[in-house]
This record gives structure tokens, sequence and C-alpha cells, in this order.
């Protein structure tokens, strides 16, 4: 599955900068890549990596039910080429009750009682989205909405932002590939 987030990211990083270097209006990518795509994804991780039941089917559910809210605020409320910050930020709440669950139920549940939690790659992966997509809601949400900002200010956030998001995509990749290549 990370595989997958992975993937969708780069298609649409690569997509988003191909599209901004033609003049062409790239909200609609990021929108359906970042805001719904991914969330719906890592919605779909968190539920693979937790054990119970209860957990899998509610957050499938959210997905699906994201999803749909995907389609139908596209359709009649915020046209798609417009930047969803409110889906974002909404996506980024359920991320992280997601994240707050995944601990809860690591900390509550004998999943990884026989395990140490720095060699389990789901624990840095869901880490690196509590501090990432805490950082992101804060960033579109109250900064985007309510802070009047230079530009050089706005872009430094920017610029922390995407340091945070390179480090959690790093993260993704390492956690899962480097055991792979030392068991050899």
């Amino acid at each position: 599955m990370v595989f997958f987030i992975l993937a969708l990211v780069s298609i649409v990083e690569f997509s988003g900068a191909f599209l901004a270097r033609q003049g062409i209006r790239n909200h609609w990518v990021y929108n359906i890549g970042f805001a719904y795509g991914e969330t719906i994804l890592i919605l779909i991780y968190l539920s693979l990596v937790l054990n119970g039941q209860k957990s899998k089917v509610i957050l499938n559910f959210t997905a699906l039910l994201f999803g749909i809210f995907g389609i139908l605020n596209s359709l009649f409320f915020t046209p798609i080429d417009n930047f969803h910050n409110y889906s974002l930020t909404i996506g980024s709440i359920l991320i992280i009750f997601g994240c707050f669950y995944f601990f809860f139920a690591v900390m509550t549940e004998d999943t990884y009682w026989d395990e140490k939690l720095w060699q389990v790659p789901d624990f840095w992966c869901v880490s690196f989205f509590l501090l990432f997509y805490s950082a992101s809601m804060l960033f579109f949400t109250f900064l985007y909405n309510i802070i009047e900002m230079e530009d050089a200010m706005w872009k430094q956030l920017n610029f922390v932002l995407k340091v945070i998001g390179g480090t959690m995509y790093l993260v993704f990749g390492l956690v899962y590939y480097i055991p792979a290549f030392s068991k050899k």
C-alpha cells in the first residue's frame, strides 16, 4: 500500500509541476491526488495495519464516504479547479484520528508487545502521517484563511512543510526497503 501512496505522490507532483510550467492551472491535480486520493489510500493503509475487524470496517467505510464527499463537493459546491482546502482539512483530521487510534491500539492490544517499535515499519509510517498531516492541516486551514502574511513568510512555511513531506515519503521507502536489503 505504501508503494501506491508513493506512486500517487510522484504522479501528482510530476503532473502538477508539468502543468504549472505550461501555465495551466493545476489545482484539480492536487485536489484529486492529494486532497482525496492520498487521504483515501492512507485510510485504507491504516485499516490494513490495524487488527480489529471493527476498526477495519470503520476506516474503509470512512474512506468510501470521503470519496463520495469529494465527488459531491466537486460537482455541487467547489469546482475541481479551485483548491479544496476544506476537504484537505477534513481529510487531515480523519488521518490524524486514524493515527491516534493506531497508537491507542499499539498501547492496548498485544500486536506489537513482542517487538521493538523502532523496528516496526508501520509505526514509523503512522508517526510521519501524524507529523505531516498535523502540520499541513494547520498550514492549509488556519494560516490560509485567518492570518494575512507576506509572501516571504508563506514561502518559508511552505518550504518547511515540503521538507516534512519529503522526509515522510523518504521514511516510507526506507522502512520497508532497508530490511529487505539487509536480510541478503
